[in-house]
């Protein structure tokens, strides 16, 4: 099932960012409509079929360095968006639609457990879309990570357009759901072997001061854990 094969990449992740796990919770409000498809890209010239799948991570997170103890929440809806298609002459091809979402919370949690111990000093964090690593294939995406904080700067981030982020979530279970009647497929991803690179462009945070030193970063791959679980549809064009 093409929808299956593209879950085994993105966990859709873990865009997940993905991403210790994030304190689970039940899912928060997610409700399928015409805009989960609003950001699919284009169909390129000489592709035979074509289909847009959008995801959206509706629980979950992931960790931001080395320290264990500070996370990211998956508390509201990110969508990520990808087409994917054939040529004539059986080549796959696929693109990058997006990623869409509300500011997420950078927390503290006691080690070891899903207790979440502070949510100060307020940093939240935008995940922005670079591209995908492969155009021929939707397993791995391309991000940064913009944080946001009054003493941070406007653009202080984890990773750039030249030296990325690089997100190749494994869907772990992929069942069929309804989401409010509505066809599609809950998956939980996780992706255990992302790196961090040291964060560019950061001002320092009181008490805590600079951003690499709070969070552990450069962070190598195998350090960081994100879990991420889907709601994906999917719509030919």
């Amino acid at each position: 099932m093409k929808l299956l094969r593209t879950l085994v990449g993105l966990g859709a992740v873990a865009t997940t960012l993905a991403l210790t796990a994030a304190p689970a919770g039940a899912d928060h409000d997610y409700y399928p409509g015409p805009g989960d498809f609003a950001d699919c890209p284009a169909q390129p010239a000489g592709v035979t079929s074509w289909t847009c799948y959008a995801h959206t991570a509706v629980d979950g997170g992931f960790t931001l360095g080395t320290k264990k103890g500070v996370r990211v929440l998956l508390d509201k809806n990110l969508r990520l968006t990808l087409g994917q298609g054939k040529l004539a002459d059986g080549t796959n091809v696929a693109r990058l639609g997006g990623i869409t979402g509300e500011y997420l919370k950078v927390v503290t949690v006691i080690p070891g457990t899903n207790a979440i111990l502070s949510v100060l000093p307020e940093v939240t964090v935008q995940v922005v879309p670079v591209k995908l690593v492969d155009p021929t294939s939707i397993e791995s995406v391309a991000v940064k990570l913009r944080l946001v904080n009054g003493f941070l700067g406007p653009n202080c981030s984890i990773g750039t357009d030249a030296a990325p982020i690089v997100l190749r979530p494994h869907t772990d279970v992929a069942l069929p759901w309804l989401f409010w009647l509505t066809p599609g497929v809950k998956a939980w991803a996780s992706d255990r072997q992302y790196a961090l690179p040291a964060a560019t462009s950061c001002g320092s945070l009181p008490l805590l001061g600079g951003v690499d030193s709070y969070l552990g970063l450069p962070s190598a791959a195998g350090n960081g854990t994100a879990e991420i679980v889907w709601a994906v549809r999917e719509k030919k064009l």
